[in-house]
């Protein structure tokens, strides 16, 4: 008796993708655009809130290892900013205002010691963050590219490359760029480890998960999301050792711990809590509860969690969502400021990619790769609604890149029917709608709003802080004057760069009527609104907190619009 052959496997075709010809070329373009857009960006807004104790702090560790100063973040990020402000020949700030938590006095002195070349030191460091930005689009690119062939990887870069978001914070010397890339990078590294088994991917892992412990507090967040996907990828058998992995991730939290003492040189005296000095109610009620506890992290670190954790108390920080100078957390804050600051066209990417993800044929056999993507992400979110962040979406960063290559699997090309040719021209007229808005903003993103929110810079009423003023305009106003011919100003300015650094001659204004040396009168859009800061004068910052009534000009057309973050008023 003869025996029936089975019938050949037949396999399925895939058009073929007329993006891959050129594919490399695209992608270096994309990258080389956000570079230069990112320069841009940095070349013309002054220096921000924030990188004026970043980079002052990552000098005193390079110079004197000191981690006490500025423990308000781990120090990572700020070393390497501080290195290649050293490089470009920066000067330390005098030691003898150095103490635990005194970033701004020496922020100012590091000022006022460089100020012959001030521009030339902090635009040194960020090119450093400029090139966090690029890695961190590199990597978006490849892994969506991986995934979701070369048409999925150019419409995760295009998006990820041209967002507002993107380029607002590649062009500062921050730590939202640096978090967002080691976020993503251990986030891949775990999937990559928990499919395979294999420790040299551990180590990969763990290297990763170390970068993200000494650049941010809230790593603490990626153990959560990294348990879902390891009991997502059991579940569904994509877990070879599974054991393995467990125990992979049992060892996440030592290696944390002992990428931090590293980082911080191993500052760590093992102090009983009964002895530290603490703040925030959160430690002040361990300390009460296990005075005698010792914990074997570095000192800056723990000073670092006490103050953070202290901030997020109700009323010790005011924030503003809808009109209203607020002292409580609004959990809805997040959601309102991502209706309004993210772009349309994003928005609707996301929005579409959502329900694609409803419709999806494969269903269970892409389950681990949405779970990596959307679960970091959606924790990222949750973290930002339960807790008081309310004061800018850069707090939702990590979202970015995790999205990015969500949003790429729209143009697949390993699945035809999900990605047909009007597929693809609807995602490139989506890219195109991110770039006319991007485009608007340039080159002062940081003040986006989209089109629900009124525009760049006119979205100041419904979210605050550092979405829109963060002292970021000097250099647009600077210029605004010359071109109005304005020699001297009445200036209310929220920042920590003495204006006078970029050339504004200005009178300060503290709240008295302004006199006869100028007919014009700029302000921050942070305290036209009404919300209350230090101002950072000739001699330094102010000990107390200001708030200012400026309600006359609150429905007084302004003659300009500085960076989108100023308003400039003729007042005589």
């Amino acid at each position: 008796m003869t025996r029936s052959r089975p019938a050949p496997r037949t396999r399925t075709r895939l058009p073929a993708d007329p993006f891959r010809r050129h594919e490399i070329p695209l992608a270096a373009l994309l990258l080389l655009l956000h570079v230069v857009l990112a320069v841009w960006v940095a070349r013309s807004t002054s220096v921000t809130f924030d990188e004026n104790f970043h980079v002052p702090a990552g000098v005193r560790i390079v110079k004197a290892a000191d981690f006490a100063t500025s423990y308000a973040q781990p120090p990572l990020p700020k070393t390497l900013y501080g290195l290649a402000a050293v490089l470009a020949g920066a000067r330390d700030a005098d030691s003898s205002l150095a103490s635990p938590g005194a970033e701004r006095f020496v922020g100012y002195s590091f000022m006022r010691r460089n100020q012959d070349r001030y521009q030339t030191v902090y635009f040194a460091a960020r090119l450093v963050g400029v090139a966090f930005s690029l890695a961190l689009a590199f990597l978006v690119w490849r892994t969506a590219r991986r995934w979701y062939g070369p048409r999925g990887g150019l419409l995760a870069l295009a998006a990820f490359a041209a967002l507002p978001e993107t380029l607002a914070h590649a062009g500062t010397a921050g730590v939202d760029v640096p978090t967002g890339l080691a976020f993503f990078g251990a986030t891949l590294a775990w999937l990559g480890f928990v499919r395979t088994g294999r420790w040299s991917r551990f180590a990969i892992a763990a290297a990763w998960v170390a970068a993200a412990f000494l650049t941010r507090f809230s790593a603490l967040q990626l153990l959560p999301a990294f348990a879902l996907i390891a009991i997502v990828a059991q579940a569904l058998q994509r877990a070879p050792r599974a054991r393995r992995m467990w125990i992979g991730f049992v060892l996440l939290p030592v290696i944390a711990v002992a990428a931090l003492d590293a980082g911080y040189g191993f500052q760590v005296s093992m102090l009983p809590l009964a002895k530290r000095e603490l703040h925030s109610a959160t430690f002040l009620g361990l300390q009460h509860a296990l005075p005698g506890l010792r914990l074997p992290l570095p000192d800056a670190w723990i000073s670092g969690m006490d103050y953070l954790s202290f901030l997020s108390e109700p009323e010790r920080k005011a924030s503003y969502l809808m009109g209203e100078v607020r002292t409580h957390h609004a959990w809805w804050y997040f959601p309102v400021a991502l209706a309004v600051k993210w772009p349309i066209g994003w928005l609707a990417l996301l929005a579409w990619r959502k329900f694609r993800w409803l419709r999806d044929p494969r269903g269970a056999r892409v389950l681990l790769r949405e779970v990596t993507l959307v679960a970091p992400a959606t924790l990222a979110l949750a973290v930002g609604m339960l807790t008081s962040l309310d004061f800018g979406v850069r707090y939702l960063y990590p979202m970015l890149p995790l999205l990015a290559v969500w949003v790429g699997r729209l143009a697949s090309t390993r699945l035809p029917q999900f990605a047909s040719v009007r597929m693809a021209w609807v995602a490139a007229a989506l890219l195109a709608v991110i770039a006319v808005e991007t485009a608007g903003s340039m080159p002062d993103p940081l003040a986006f709003f989209n089109r629900f929110g009124g525009g760049p810079g006119r979205g100041d009423r419904i979210v605050n802080d550092s979405n829109v003023d963060w002292g970021q305009g000097l250099v647009a106003l600077r210029e605004e004057m010359k071109r109005r011919g304005i020699a001297k100003i009445h200036l209310l300015y929220h920042g920590t760069t003495d204006p006078a650094l970029y050339g504004i001659d200005y009178t300060l204004y503290t709240g008295e009527r302004p006199g006869p040396e100028s007919d014009w009168f700029a302000v921050s859009s942070y305290f036209l609104v009404g919300l209350p800061a230090r101002l950072t004068t000739s001699q330094g910052m102010t000990q107390e907190t200001l708030r200012f009534d400026l309600g006359i000009l609150k429905t007084r057309p302004p003659v300009a619009r500085p960076a989108g973050c100023m308003y400039l008023f003729k007042i005589r």
